[in-house]
């Protein structure tokens, strides 16, 4: 037996079955539990921006795709000496440099075509630039950082196998893996050596970020990949090879000086977005939420996220809801197979969007929060999250290819909003990065978004900067793939 129910978008099938559990339903009373599926108004809605601190992944390197365009990502980081007075062995006229390089510790990881080259440069950041970890930090990734003199080698691009940067590295007292190394200029190994005084530039930390504001990196608009880069790590510092003749005057010693960035260092994560020619530039973003695209699409940020509304619970009958689950399957561009063989599907998020105070809600029955142990922030449990359906998974689709699925479990907040208890205010679905927070009414403060314990103060974001992106079904086009809030619940009768 099947029956339509009126306001909703397909037929519903009706599941016998005896339930009585938690004093819902009077136990003599047999209840027949129905399952649906309603319209959901789905469109690609606006852009996100995003904050990545010096203590969470940095995204480096050049990607594009026929999707969602070119992303060009540079870092931005301040080293210095890891003490101060520094000062080398011996004075400036008995020192000799071998080479200078930078060097950044890498995730072990490559997004994107590992068989293309990336290439790089290094500059110095101008001297005026605002930059500083008491100067606004941390940066928005729109924020430029004006540039300074080059300080690649030979002032010639550091060409950059991807696959390289997971290689391990064989130098003088640096035996490691995971580094991407760029050699810079003698000149400025020179000033660093020769030319900075212990008693002046090398003095502290301020007087020698005073001389030198630190090092921008920026890849060349080659290759099609994005490392993810660790600035905190031990391998990420400025090497210094250099020789000096010996106090005896028996000969010369060989001898390296790192640099580091410390507590005090600033950095940013500048992400440039290209769309033009690219598919999603011919979905602006912003209009009206009553009228559906066939796809939408989400990218972690700095990126894209879509915003989807549920007229149809307004007719819906009052019911207890047992599941409630909004279901998004990717419809990937065939132009893009290639590009995507990085299986990038970011986590996702959903929030309400409070559209009296223009700001995106925590469903908090569906996502609790829980509170660091230093008390600081409240945050989101690894718990929690799985329990909201945050993760991609492959499942096959109607035509029996492979493609990633979510289903977003939202079943109190649905029940809230069938009972008047909460406004059916549109609903936000994006990928966080970093700094990502979201407003939670039973706290009355912000809650931040990412997995870690609660025994623990360390932080870590749903998905790396511009590293997740992803095509989905919209409400109209293809029945078997297109967004869909599914219910399982059972009519309650009313007088």
């Amino acid at each position: 037996m099947v029956l339509c129910v009126i306001g909703v978008a397909a037929c519903t099938k009706i599941i016998n079955t005896e339930i009585g559990a938690d004093g819902l339903i009077p136990p003599v009373d047999g209840v027949k539990v129905k399952d649906t599926v309603i319209n959901v108004f789905a469109k690609t809605w606006g852009f996100d921006s995003a904050k990545v601190p010096i203590q969470e992944m940095n995204i480096l390197g050049y990607s594009q795709n026929n999707t969602f365009g070119k992303t060009t990502a540079s870092i931005n980081i301040q080293m210095q000496p890891g003490i101060d007075s520094f000062h080398f062995p011996v004075s400036a006229d008995s020192l000799q440099l071998d080479s200078v390089v930078l060097v950044l510790g890498t995730g072990g990881l490559v997004y994107g075509d590992t068989t293309q080259n990336l290439a790089f440069r290094v500059f110095e950041i101008n001297n005026t630039a605002n930059f500083g970890h008491s100067e606004g930090y941390p940066y928005l990734t729109t924020t430029v950082i004006s540039q300074g003199a080059e300080l690649t080698y030979n002032n010639t691009a550091k060409v950059v196998p991807p696959l390289s940067t997971k290689d391990s590295v064989y130098n003088y007292l640096d035996t490691t893996k995971n580094q991407l190394r760029v050699r810079l200029s003698n000149s400025f190994g020179d000033r660093l050596l020769k030319d900075y005084s212990f008693n002046h530039e090398y003095q502290t930390d301020s007087t020698f970020r005073s001389a030198f504001k630190g090092f921008q990196i920026v890849p060349e608009a080659t290759g099609n990949a994005l490392l993810p880069i660790v600035l905190t790590s031990n391998n990420t510092k400025l090497a210094i090879y250099y020789r000096y003749t010996k106090a005896d005057g028996s000969g010369l010693d060989t001898a390296i000086a790192y640099f580091r960035p410390n507590g005090n260092s600033a950095s940013s994560n500048y992400i440039q977005k290209d769309r033009n020619g690219a598919e999603l530039s011919a979905t602006q973003p912003v209009g009206d939420l009553n009228e559906s695209d066939n796809y939408i699409y989400v990218e972690s940020d700095p990126g894209v996220y879509s915003r989807i509304s549920l007229p149809a619970l307004s007719t819906f009958p009052k019911s207890l809801i047992y599941k409630a689950e909004l279901i998004l399957t990717q419809d990937a561009n065939p132009s893009d197979a290639s590009t995507f063989s990085f299986k990038e599907a970011p986590n996702l998020f959903i929030a309400a969007y409070d559209t009296i105070n223009k700001r995106r809600t925590n469903l908090s029955k569906d996502i609790q929060p829980t509170l660091a142990s230093n008390g600081l922030s409240y945050i989101t449990s690894a718990t929690g999250l799985n329990n909201l359906g945050i993760y991609p998974y492959l499942t096959v689709g109607a035509g029996g290819d492979s493609v990633y699925q979510y289903r977003l479990n939202i079943t109190r907040h649905i029940q809230d909003v069938l009972l008047g208890k909460v406004s059916n205010f549109p609903l936000d679905v994006y990928a966080p990065t970093a700094e990502d927070s979201v407003y939670d009414a039973t706290l009355n403060s912000r809650l931040y978004i990412g997995l870690n314990s609660t025994t623990s103060s360390s932080f870590n974001a749903l998905n790396y900067p511009s590293i997740g992106k992803i095509r989905l079904a919209g409400s109209v086009g293809d029945s078997t793939k297109r967004i869909r809030l599914h219910i399982v619940y059972s009519p309650v009768k009313t007088n």
